[in-house]
């Protein structure tokens, strides 16, 4: 085989830079005439030799080493972590040859070609992103540059008069920045200077958050930016977007190496800083107080003034687009890095660490989804549930009012006849109709305010003061719900309720077809939306006009507070039973086993001093029973409301007055009872009588 054809070693015998040397003496020529230079002169080409390598361009290995901070100060700390992290933050930064290398240099990177620069030394920019940025720069929230309205053309007549900034602005806000920004390293820097020597040490070598921000901040200064400002400020007027560069570089350098760290950590880091250093023996707690308020309100201030305030300037100074705050950081970052000379290795991240608590909190999570699932599911934490307690209530109603009909609610009763003469009711009650369940709601809301008159002389602790049930969504208190307990009768009933059905049926009297004119359908509208917001919640009726009255009384609606009462006062109930043996102290009553008292006596508090005995020695006629029979009576009201299943939701809305059946016309009284203390009488006596025979 001929030897033309196997592998040749070049020899390599120019020194380097050779051939580019002899090039640039020839000068430029195509391809044609070198090739006939080659075949007239002939000889043979050699390489050059390899470059020398230089090992200082080369990023230095990481290293790691353990300082004592121990007689340090806040900038000697600083340094300390700034040097020992120096070469891992941002490997090239710190290398002269690498990073002063220009365009060109031998071991140098080219750059990216920059955007062209206008006149006015400001990136040049579309015309729609510019007019954008200096609409934001004009606006009330920022205030930067002067906004004349409509005159805002006369600025486009003085040179730069577009990108001159407000005199106010670089005199008295800059000054405002330079102070808070001052304040805010200082109490960094103070709580370092006052930490013991074991947690500075790991301010300088501990990788957790909060420390790489204390030693970022530790080592920030402010002698060249205020050199800076005060440069500005000795012509406010004649100040220009591009002249603030160097101001608007200085700040942001440091400020995003921690505005990734996130608006609410860095409050966190002060209030996580005071908890490690307060638990030290000598640890001066008022000066730790003092120093975290200042952190945390000064950060605040740079985050909303600087951060966000300056951050159209920023935005001009090095973004080709518009872009609102916050994203313009995430969106523009490599630009905002460029121009800021910093690099992603100097910004502080923060980290998705696992909370050690995370599994005590699911675990609480889960006890307390389980409890609330429990209350779901029993039947005194379900409003409207009917319940045992229900029936001993409907019971304990028929011995106190014998025969009115709460024995048989399912048919619909006309409770009138019996309770008109006890209560004398004002105009409004006597013309509901019977298939009105208002009739029944009203009929108990007297009974049980009754029977409050007599709860509010019952000395009720903090601990059953609403905090018995323990829903975080519960507003409502006990002292409040007896307080306001008359307001669902005379105001919401009385007032509203009944003065609007009295007015629609005189009408409905006087004119026959009242109730089909546009008032009259507004009127009765207005009547059945009163009965759904405040009394009945899952009331249905037919709507006649598209407008839907808005509810604007201010009480708690009867639904909810009568479902609150229920629970809390079951809740008292079952500590009652549980201490009753030992007639022990209740939690949430102070007397439970003193006799009731009624300020004036009612029908109510009459029956009940019968019922229960109140002259005798040995009374049953107690705070407790009290409690009791009111839990009872509650809950009968809260499953005639709050339960869809309940006879109040099985007649329709068509008969809500009384209608004689001769003329259909308004019927506005009916005969009223007598017999009702005689069969109150005869009830107990035959109660007192089968007693003696069982006994």
């Amino acid at each position: 085989m001929n030897d033309d054809f196997g592998s040749k070693k070049i020899e390599q015998s120019w020194e380097p830079g050779t051939l580019d040397a002899t090039r640039k003496a020839i000068g430029p020529i195509d391809k044609e005439e070198a090739a006939r230079m080659t075949k007239l002169l002939g000889g043979e080409i050699l390489q050059e030799k390899s470059a020398p390598i230089d090992y200082s361009a080369f990023p230095q290995k990481d290293r790691h080493y353990s300082h004592r901070a121990k007689g340090k100060t806040a900038s000697d700390v600083a340094a300390m972590a700034e040097s020992s992290a120096s070469t891992a933050s941002s490997p090239a930064k710190k290398s002269p040859s690498a990073q002063d290398v220009k365009k060109g240099d031998k071991y140098g990177y080219v750059p990216k070609t920059a955007r062209r620069v206008e006149e006015n030394g400001l990136p040049e920019i579309p015309a729609k992103e510019r007019s954008l940025m200096d609409k934001l720069m004009m606006s009330e929230d920022y205030k930067i540059k002067p906004n004349f309205g409509i005159f805002n053309f006369v600025r486009y007549f003085k040179k730069n008069g577009t990108e001159v900034l407000r005199p106010d602005y670089i005199s008295y806000e800059l000054k405002n920045h330079l102070d808070h920004y001052q304040s805010f390293i200082t109490a960094v820097k103070s709580l370092i200077q006052i930490s013991p020597e074991s947690y500075k040490s790991k301010i300088v070598s501990s990788q957790e958050t909060k420390f790489k921000f204390l030693r970022t901040v530790g080592s920030w200064t402010m002698k060249s930016l205020k050199f800076l400002v005060l440069e500005l400020q000795e012509h406010p007027g004649e100040v220009t977007v591009a002249m603030t560069s160097q101001v608007v570089k200085t700040f942001y350098r440091d400020l995003l190496k921690i505005y990734y760290i996130g608006e609410n950590s860095i409050p966190a880091f002060f209030k996580e800083i005071y908890s490690d250093l307060v638990k030290y023996p000598k640890s001066d707690q008022q000066k730790l107080v003092m120093l975290s308020k200042q952190g945390i309100t000064e950060w605040l201030y740079i985050y909303t003034k600087i951060i966000r305030g300056m951050y159209p300037l920023l935005m001009r100074l090095c973004s080709p687009k518009f872009e609102h705050f916050p994203a313009f950081f995430t969106a523009e970052t490599a630009n905002i890095l460029a121009f800021l000379g910093i690099s992603k290795f100097d910004i502080i991240l923060p980290e998705k660490k696992e909370d050690p608590n995370i599994a005590r909190q699911k675990a609480e999570e889960e006890r307390r989804q389980k409890e609330e699932e429990r209350k779901k599911n029993s039947p005194e934490f379900q409003r409207g549930k009917k319940t045992e307690v229900v029936d001993a209530g409907i019971k304990l109603l028929e011995r106190l009012f014998p025969d009115a009909g709460f024995s048989k609610l399912e048919t619909m009763p006309d409770l009138y006849p019996y309770f008109q003469p006890i209560y004398e009711f004002r105009d409004g009650y006597n013309i509901l109709s019977p298939q009105n369940p208002m009739q029944v709601v009203v009929t108990l809301l007297k009974i049980i305010e009754d029977l409050f008159q007599g709860c509010r002389n019952i000395v009720f602790t903090e601990e059953d003061d609403g905090t018995q049930i323990k829903n975080k969504k519960r507003t409502d208190k006990l002292s409040l719900a007896l307080n306001e307990w008359t307001v669902y009768r005379e105001e919401l009933f009385e007032k509203k309720y009944s003065g609007e059905l009295c007015d629609f049926v005189n009408q409905q009297y006087s004119q026959g077809d009242f109730k089909n004119s546009l008032f009259g359908k507004k009127l009765l509208t207005s009547i059945l939306w009163q009965t759904k917001y405040n009394f009945l919640p899952h009331y249905e009726f037919e709507q006649l006009l598209l407008e839907k009255p808005v509810n604007e009384d201010k009480y708690m609606p009867l639904c909810m507070r009568t479902d609150f009462l229920r629970q809390t006062l079951t809740s008292l109930s079952r500590e009652i039973d549980r201490q009753a043996p030992s007639k022990g102290s209740v939690l949430g009553i102070s007397n439970p086993w003193e006799k009731y008292e009624f300020d004036i006596p009612n029908p109510v508090s009459k029956r009940l001093d019968v019922l229960l005995g109140r002259k005798n020695r040995e009374s049953a006629a107690t705070n407790a029973n009290l409690i009791k029979y009111a839990m009872c009576i509650v809950s009968v009201l809260d499953w005639w409301i709050n339960n869809q299943e309940s006879p109040a939701y099985s007649s329709g809305s068509e008969s809500i007055y009384r209608i004689s059946e001769k003329d259909g016309g308004p019927v506005f009284s009916v005969p009223v009872r007598n017999d009702q203390n005689r069969l109150f009488a005869e009830n107990v006596k035959a109660a007192a009588k089968k007693q003696t025979e069982n006994s």
